[in-house]
């Protein structure tokens, strides 16, 4: 139901298609006591579409241990193709937003979500060939983050122009209100494993238990005085 009313109100628009490369250059990730990254990798997402780049090591800086880099020395390429629109007495495209996601890849394999950030690919399309500097401020999806930027160059590449509702133009995703597949991918705060808890924590934590233990074997046990009675 829901696509044949985008249909219906693209019914007096025109559409033109765009590949849109995004050439990652470096990543910086700051984490806290608790918490450093393993291997960092960057989704692009929309929807049911989900474009990754290649785990990647993160390595902490020399002056602040906490804050890493994830340098690529040769640009890594992920190529999306995407469908804009406009009213036709307008001569600007409507909103088309995607998603950069930073997942962390755990040593025992879970991918984790760190940060994200939305960029609107109207400001970057251009019916010629252009090309675009970007450094994106992500918000950290845990107080386990306390910052995220990635550096890249965003390129666009005009491929064709028609109405909004010729076929070859029409996007299955971005005409069906659908979410992506099931991703085996968790909040960071999902994830509290032992060995990420700081040492003084996992004391305290230890020493409460321990106590608590003994509380109830105490209340469970009769004493010997009473045992004799």
């Amino acid at each position: 139901m829901s696509s044949v009313w985008k249909r219906l109100q693209r019914a007096n628009k025109r559409a033109a298609r765009f590949q849109f490369t995004a050439s990652y250059q470096e990543l910086m990730v700051e984490g806290t006591t608790k918490w450093q990254p393993n291997k960092l990798c960057v989704v692009w997402t929309r929807r049911n579409r989900r474009y990754s780049t290649q785990p990647r090591s993160w390595e902490p800086t020399i002056r602040n241990p906490y804050r890493g880099l994830v340098v690529w020395p040769v640009p890594e390429n992920i190529e999306i193709k995407a469908t804009l629109f406009k009213d036709q007495r307008r001569k600007d495209f409507e909103d088309k937003e995607w998603t950069f996601v930073v997942e962390d890849i755990s040593r025992t394999g879970k991918r984790r979500q760190v940060a994200t950030a939305n960029i609107n690919l109207r400001y970057y399309t251009s019916m010629a060939s252009s090309q675009s500097e970007v450094k994106l401020k992500f918000k950290p999806l845990s107080k386990k983050v306390t910052g995220a930027h990635l550096s890249l160059t965003l390129s666009c590449v005009f491929l064709k122009e028609g109405k909004a509702t010729d076929e070859d133009l029409q996007s299955i995703a971005s005409l069906m209100s659908i979410q992506p597949p099931g991703q085996d991918v968790g909040n960071l705060d999902d994830f509290d494993d032992e060995a990420e808890l700081g040492q003084e924590d996992s004391a305290t934590s230890i020493s409460e238990l321990a106590s608590q233990f003994g509380l109830l074997v105490d209340a469970h046990n009769p004493s010997e005085e009473n045992k004799s009675e």
